[in-house]
């Protein structure tokens, strides 16, 4: 078992020197306790949608973030693509709005990093804390 802690910044910096967002995820940065970026849809009419994730929750495997997106651009992004917005997000994404679901275990699997079990993620004063068990 592990005990890890990172401010906001630091775990941006391992998601991005590790390749471990979406290609579509552009020009990320964390604002207060929140991680700002644009979705680039690759529409000629609306190219990027601004967008920020809130850390909700931690439970049953699953990360749960709060999807802010900047005066109504996803409903214009819903109405222009209808449900091809959705296909394009990773398996282990689900969009239950204002929601943002990842399965945790899914993500790992998926990027190929095994032998690892996250246990608990807490977000406290600025600072992810993740435990972890080995499987």
């Amino acid at each position: 078992m592990a005990n890890i802690t990172f401010s906001l910044e630091e775990l941006l910096a391992l998601l991005l020197s590790n390749n471990l967002l979406p290609s579509q995820i552009v020009r990320p940065q964390i604002k207060d306790e929140s991680f700002h970026f644009a979705v680039k849809t690759d529409a000629f009419i609306l190219p990027f949608i601004p967008a920020s994730l809130k850390f909700l929750s931690f439970e049953n495997n699953t990360a749960s973030f709060e999807l802010t997106l900047v005066s109504g651009h996803f409903n214009k992004a819903l109405s222009m693509f209808g449900g091809s917005f959705e296909s394009k997000l990773p398996e282990y994404v689900k969009l239950e709005l204002p929601n943002v679901l990842v399965d945790i275990e899914k993500f790992l699997e998926k990027k190929n990093i095994k032998g690892i079990r996250i246990k608990v993620v807490a977000f406290e004063s600025g600072k992810f804390s993740i435990t972890t068990e080995n499987i």
